[in-house]
């Protein structure tokens, strides 16, 4: 029996003549241009995504994992699924590596060892959105979400599509573990809103930070706020003290969004920036210059440097110090799990240990005396005699 055809493929082809690199996708002896650049690496696995979901569809019916490709099982994922969810452009990212490797494999071949073999080939990899630090390798957390992304795939097909006979299992890496204490202190804090204020191209970055310290919001949805009630993001009530997070009449998803209390000290500050944007006609609460903002990776560098620190960091920093602080602040943990949009468990698995009744009973506990009751505290003791 010949082997299948191997599925589409994305390729760097080199600069020629006068000619700059551009990325194109290898279907069998056919070439397409994806008009990507050589640092366009998002724009060409968008294109080849929506190709595959072009060319590629699952036989009619067939429903035994022996008789299906994974590149048809992605494809049916990217056409029929992807279009329908704001992280369509993601799934297209994480679609383009899986259908590279697996595209020619069936569903049957989806197993631990194979599993295992697509992961040391990812981490083989360099990144290739990184043009700077040409040499630096795909983590075996992003082989994971890749995998996260095959299993859904197989899932939707059974659901959609099936049901499969069988449903293969997917096997990922551990997942990473969570940054304990990944937050700045009041200090570190405050060194990063003087050096965002120092320079009028980082000023932005200081409401940010504000936001970010007083709110826990995540960064995108920060970026997306506006004065007022708009579709395209949340927006700051500061008449009544609220920032709802999500969109106006958009659906709430796994990423909870809730609305917030806006925080005493952060309230003054929200104040002042919108009377200023209103009288600019101004009406997004991130912004340059009157223009709205999509990515503060670079700026957000210059202030780390400028602040002196050698952690590197990200701004989803801000909403580990946010729930950082409100633990240390002794705030309920239900109430803040609420605020931050976050499960008790998360919140206790990561942030318990800064809580000041974290194991406060164990701490204090001591064997019982004579009469059953528990002795009295060393603290207790050294208040009552000056000495332990």
């Amino acid at each position: 029996m010949p082997r299948p055809r191997k599925p589409a493929r994305l390729y760097l082809r080199p600069a020629r003549d006068k000619h700059a690199a551009v990325w194109v996708i290898r279907d069998g002896t056919k070439e397409v241009s994806t008009g990507a650049g050589a640092d366009e690496i998002g724009r060409a696995q968008k294109a080849y995504a929506a190709y595959c979901a072009d060319r590629h569809s699952p036989p009619s019916g067939a429903n035994q994992p022996s008789q299906l490709l994974v590149a048809e099982i992605m494809s049916a994922y990217l056409a029929e699924h992807a279009p329908t969810v704001k992280s369509k452009d993601w799934i297209a990212d994480m679609a383009a590596d899986i259908i590279e490797w697996w595209g020619d494999k069936t569903l049957a071949e989806v197993n631990g060892r194979n599993c295992r073999d697509y992961v040391t080939w990812r981490c083989e990899q360099r990144i290739k959105k990184f043009t700077k630090n040409k040499g630096r390798k795909v983590g075996d957390q992003t082989a994971r979400h890749e995998l996260k992304t095959l299993r859904a795939a197989i899932n939707y097909y059974h659901k959609e599509h099936g049901p499969l006979l069988s449903v293969p299992a997917v096997t990922m890496p551990g997942k990473a573990a969570p940054k304990e204490d990944y937050f700045w202190t009041r200090q570190e804090a405050a060194r990063r809103l003087l050096a965002a204020w120092r320079r009028p191209e980082t000023r932005h970055l200081a409401r940010i930070i504000m936001i970010g310290l007083y709110s826990g919001t995540l960064i995108d949805a920060m970026l997306r706020l506006r004065w007022l009630p708009s579709p395209e993001g949340g927006w700051v009530d500061v008449d009544n003290g609220i920032i709802h997070r999500r969109p106006y009449g958009a659906k709430r998803t796994k990423k909870r969004q809730p609305p917030a209390k806006i925080h005493w000290k952060l309230l003054p500050h929200l104040r002042k920036w919108r009377d200023e944007d209103h009288a600019r006609g101004i009406g997004s609460v991130i912004h340059y210059e009157g223009q709205p903002i999509k990515r503060v990776k670079r700026s957000w560098r210059t202030i780390r440097k400028e602040a002196g620190s050698t952690r590197a960091d990200s701004p989803h920093i801000l909403r580990h110090t946010a729930a950082t602080w409100f633990m240390q602040w002794g705030v309920d943990v239900a109430v803040i799990a609420g605020y931050l949009g976050m499960s008790v468990q998360v919140l206790l698995d990561v942030y318990a240990h800064h809580h000041p009744d974290f194991q406060a009973e164990v701490a204090q506990a001591g064997p019982k005396n004579k009469t059953g009751t528990a002795p009295v505290s060393p603290q207790k003791r050294m208040n009552r005699t000056g000495t332990i």
